[in-house]
């Protein structure tokens, strides 16, 4: 699974506002866009959005900009990503109005795509933003790690006429 660019950004502006909070000068949607390398257009619909959800103050001309209307130890990362996510549906089969798989009711796939996703909210909802702000304690900081692309695997060559020894 993959979160859409909306969701994506709307976590950097949330992060961003809470990274900001102690300022005495909000930040402000051009500031978060050039941060980002992020359309300002389109970093505003996603700003208005996150308003409309009550996530966010906007206070337009000077002085303004975005404030977190919520403590960021109240604005639990499920709740985010539920919200900004557009489609939810991993399989065909979740969706009763669009299904038209053959197997459906024979299948036991949507059961446990249903598990995973309900275990990812979980993990999720563990989550607030102020946890992904502060340094992490002992208990979470193997959780909070970046996570490093696996290692290439070397392959041995054998040479011509040889067999490897085991």
């Amino acid at each position: 699974m993959r979160l859409t660019q909306w969701t994506d950004y709307s976590l950097r502006v949330l992060m961003y506002c809470a990274a900001c909070q102690e300022r005495v000068k909000p930040p402000t949607v051009a500031e978060i866009a050039e941060a980002h390398g992020i359309s300002r257009s389109h970093l505003m619909k996603i700003v208005m959005s996150l308003a409309s959800y009550g996530w966010l103050e906007t206070t337009r001309g000077r002085g303004g900009g975005l404030r977190l209307l919520k403590p960021a130890s109240e604005l639990r990362l499920g709740d985010v990503v539920r919200r900004t996510e557009s489609d939810l549906m991993l399989v065909e089969c979740f969706d009763p109005a669009g299904n038209q798989c053959k197997l459906d009711g024979h299948c036991r796939l949507k059961g446990v795509f249903r598990e995973a996703m309900q275990s990812y909210f979980d993990t999720l909802d563990a989550y607030t933003l102020a946890d992904l702000m502060a340094p992490p304690t002992l208990a979470r900081s193997a959780a909070l790690q970046p996570i490093s692309p696996p290692l290439p695997k070397v392959r041995k060559s054998v040479k011509a006429g040889k067999s490897p020894t085991h």
